[in-house]
């Protein structure tokens, strides 16, 4: 269709490397439309939890039934923008949700129509671009993106991140037991068989652990400027 939007940024990472601050800096800047994929598996999640669902013993096929009553009527973005995605509960049990594959195929189709054809902005304007942030957007979603980074930061110094939202909402945690739960999600996206966390071969490589927010954000707006002429 001659009238998808081209303007597509893809940022790649594990949890707590930066993803979602960057992602909200430049879709404020360019005035783009972001969606953190994460979320949608939080959301789903979330909508588990709070049925009453066996985490433990989850039937795959409930959950993606869950997951395509959810996207089909659009209830996800509402879970998603409910704080209790970030809860130390859905952080327990979102890796499970989110390796499921046919859950994730309706996630992919849902995520590719935001990324070619956003939707407006709160105050009504028309969306510039597209910003899909994951742990797949530059390999599976959106392998076409002009743009694509891969976000990264030491385990240690996203468990210190994690640690703070957690007290910061009001929740009990504890660092070792944070660190050894982002350890154990990096490896659960790393080694699942759909949809891997991978880095694309022309993702641009960005390490929070030394750079701060605004030294990323500005070599990120470097990088949209050599490749999509954007000030």
């Amino acid at each position: 269709m001659p009238n998808e939007n081209k303007n597509i940024i893809a940022i790649d990472g594990p949890a707590g490397a930066g993803k979602g601050t960057l992602t909200k800096k430049l879709c404020e800047h360019y005035k783009f439309a972001g969606l953190d994929t994460g979320s949608l598996y939080r959301a789903i999640t979330l909508c588990l939890i709070k049925m009453g669902t066996d985490m433990d013993k989850l039937d795959e096929q409930f959950a993606t039934d869950v997951a395509e009553r959810l996207s089909d009527t659009h209830e996800i973005l509402t879970y998603a923008k409910n704080p209790e995605i970030r809860s130390q509960l859905t952080n327990k049990y979102v890796a499970s949700v989110a390796k499921i594959p046919e859950l994730r195929k309706i996630m992919r189709k849902y995520q590719t129509k935001f990324a070619i054809n956003p939707p407006s902005l709160e105050d009504g304007t028309p969306a510039k671009g597209a910003i899909i942030e994951g742990r797949d957007i530059g390999t599976v979603i959106c392998p076409d993106a002009p743009v694509k980074f891969f976000m990264t930061a030491n385990a240690e110094t996203r468990a210190s991140r994690r640690l703070k939202q957690y007290l910061d909402q009001g929740e009990t945690a504890n660092y070792q037991e944070v660190l050894e739960s982002i350890i154990a999600r990096d490896e659960a996206d790393r080694t699942r068989e759909t949809s891997p966390m991978k880095q694309a071969d022309d993702a641009i490589v960005i390490d929070t652990s030394i750079n701060d927010k605004e030294q990323t954000f500005e070599m990120a707006k470097k990088i949209i400027k050599e490749k999509l002429n954007l000030e």
